[in-house]
């Protein structure tokens, strides 16, 4: 053991004069190695972790739509539109409305978040076995 450890401090990168030689006294050793293994296809594998970051993904997906709101917001206490293209009371209306779709993409996407069943963990080891 001590040959093997000479051994691997010589191939190390690190000068040898950096590298402390320590030495500790195991007293005990506890061994746990109980395992179980999950034997499934790539190509489910993929899947599932697909679905497994999609789901993670969607979680995540309010972001963009509150800020919208908030921009549009900002934009409707701050601006007054003028006459470009439009009349100023189009341009007003494209932005109301575009307020009133944002905060209807904001409310799906929080009743999302809150309904939807995220997987843990342990749920995606099981669908693993499961091979689904």
């Amino acid at each position: 053991m001590a040959s093997e450890l000479a051994t691997a401090i010589d191939k190390a990168p690190i000068p040898k004069e950096q590298i402390v030689k320590e030495t500790v006294e195991v007293t005990k050793i506890h061994s746990n190695l109980n395992q179980e293994v999950i034997k499934i296809t790539v190509d489910k594998l993929r899947l599932i972790l697909k679905e497994y970051l999609y789901l993670m993904e969607r979680k995540k997906e309010w972001e963009a739509p509150l800020f919208n709101v908030i921009t549009l917001i900002v934009v409707l206490i701050t601006t007054t539109p003028k006459q470009v293209y439009f009349s100023a009371d189009t341009w007003e209306a494209i932005f109301i409305i575009a307020l009133l779709l944002s905060i209807a993409w904001f409310i799906k996407s929080v009743r999302y978040t809150f309904n939807s069943n995220s997987l843990s963990v342990e749920e995606l080891v099981e669908k693993m076995k499961k091979g689904e």
